[in-house]
């Protein structure tokens, strides 16, 4: 499945802290006819990327290494960047009810045409929120991965 017959597809980072998934996507996303940033196997890693090569889209795990991908997932909503949450059994905080979720185990065309839809739909990327917990996020202090407020997905 070619998401573009030119070549052109979307710039899509990749956040997964197992090779194999990692690589499984990588050229799953290349195959379709993507540019692929990462696999980054920790938020750290994934987020400082973004200052380099600002995705069209993202595919986040919510288990990466070194910790959950909560901050990732508020720094790409900050930046107006659409993304999808890879789950397993992990629950997604209500604050990410309106971001497409996918087991474990998902149809590789069924994520395709997830990145298809927000590449071709100005609505999909929102544009950049402001985050009204944002110096609590970057000094390290505790909160609940509840406590993200709706102002993120307002």
């Amino acid at each position: 499945m070619q998401l573009d017959g030119m070549g052109n597809g979307p710039t899509v980072l990749v956040a997964e802290p197992q090779a194999l998934p990692g690589m499984w996507l990588e050229d799953m996303l290349t195959d379709a006819g993507c540019a692929v940033s990462g696999p980054y196997a920790s938020c750290d890693d994934a987020a400082g990327s973004l200052d380099d090569v600002r995705p069209d889209f993202a595919i986040v795990s919510i288990d990466l290494n070194r910790g959950s991908c909560f901050p990732l997932a508020c720094e790409l909503r900050r930046r107006g960047v659409p993304f999808a949450l890879i789950s397993g059994n992990a629950q997604v905080p209500r604050a990410f009810a309106d971001v497409p979720v996918f087991d474990r185990l998902f149809d590789a065309r069924m994520m395709i045409e997830t990145v298809a839809a927000c590449s071709v739909n100005p609505g999909c990327r929102g544009g950049p929120r402001p985050c009204p917990i944002r110096s609590r996020i970057e000094t390290g202090e505790g909160i609940a991965l509840d406590q993200c407020p709706t102002a993120c997905r307002a």
